[in-house]
């Protein structure tokens, strides 16, 4: 058994149609970081707050270390939550919005501000104990909330889209920041997110979710190159996904015959027959200039270390990224031909 196990959790609302989670099944490793990945709705956030105990699970269980946790309140599960919104005490300094949970389990004075210090220099925060909250930045709130999940010790710490409310840039350092201290203390760590980015820089492994389902579970590697099925392909990074008949497959290699491109070839490692899709990423499509070509280039965006092209085949528009620099830039209305090498296209189930 994991260190965390949800077996065959199920959460229903009175009065909807369908689940807002279903029949997931999930193993956590003891200091594993992972996170739940999926649009708004899909069932995350419910998923984590069934693991934390803040909503009741409609059937099923959950397991900590051995121990089922079902039906064990939120107080008594020793988990670490920082949600979105930070959820801090504004009329407290920030020694004491870390000191709370180890007040509520009345630890010693002694024990707490040795303990709320540590947390604090881990966050980097030392300087700013005395400070209130109103007088702190978005990122030193964000800090305070992980040091007063922290400073409890947590079995298992619970991240709620903590990111959201921050700029692009502070987002990428508090999101490096969580992940080095993460690795610091081993803490198992569930992050819900629904931003791709974030999943595939931080993550151990990946819990791909739609309307309640799980569609796919894998490491960030695995999740992009080898998505299950044509929603992972579409919502982990950007893709071509193309219409084709397979003719045949020898050694996992399919010979296709791609709507809007004719011949081409792609790894089949499902051994698909017949109809199916086929996923390349913009950045692995190759694009030349040719009077005889696939379709017209449409547009034409310099974006610095790239060039990405919208091609107009057919009735569809297909995105391809160049590297600026690396050769001629085609201009819109250029006819050109597409193509991409077989280990770079996949046949999708």
């Amino acid at each position: 058994m994991a260190f965390l196990e949800l077996d065959n959790i199920v959460k229903k609302y009175a009065g909807t149609d369908r689940p807002s989670v279903a029949n997931l099944t999930l193993g956590i490793d003891k200091g594993e970081f992972v996170s739940l990945l999926g649009p708004s709705g899909c069932g995350k956030t419910t998923t984590l707050r069934m693991i934390a105990g803040l909503i009741e699970a409609t059937s099923g269980r959950i397991h900590l270390d051995g121990k089922e946790l079902t039906r064990t309140p939120v107080h008594q599960r020793g988990m670490g939550l920082v949600f979105q919104n930070y959820a801090l005490f504004p009329h407290l300094d920030v020694a004491r919005n870390v000191a709370f949970g180890l007040e509520m389990r009345r630890a010693s004075k002694a024990e707490v501000r040795r303990r709320v210090g540590e947390a604090l220099e881990l966050v980097r925060l030392g300087h700013l104990s005395g400070r209130r909250i109103k007088q702190l930045s978005g990122g030193q709130q964000q800090r305070v909330a992980l040091a007063r999940a922290l400073v409890i010790e947590p079995s298992v710490l619970l991240l709620d889209e903590p990111l959201s409310n921050l700029d692009a840039k502070l987002r990428d350092a508090m999101r490096e920041e969580i992940r080095a201290i993460q690795r610091k203390l081993g803490t198992t760590t569930v992050f819900v997110t629904h931003d791709q980015d974030e999943a595939l820089a931080v993550s151990d492994r990946i819990v791909v979710m739609s309307e309640g389902v799980v569609e796919q579970v894998g490491t960030p590697e695995q999740i992009y190159e080898r998505p299950a099925n044509r929603f992972v392909a579409s919502f982990i990074g950007r893709a071509n996904l193309f219409d084709a008949e397979i003719k045949h497959t020898a050694n996992g290699v399919a010979e296709l015959d791609v709507a809007g491109l004719g011949p081409m070839r792609a790894v089949n490692g499902h051994g698909a027959k017949g109809s199916a899709t086929v996923l390349v990423r913009p950045h692995r499509m190759q694009v030349s200039e040719a009077g005889d070509g696939h379709g017209t280039v449409e547009t034409v965006v310099y974006v610095g270390d790239s060039i990405e092209y919208g091609v107009r085949v057919g009735d569809a528009t297909v995105s391809v990224q160049s590297v600026a620099g690396r050769e001629g830039r085609l201009e819109r209305g250029a006819n050109v031909r597409l193509s991409w090498q077989a280990e770079d296209a996949l046949v999708l189930t």
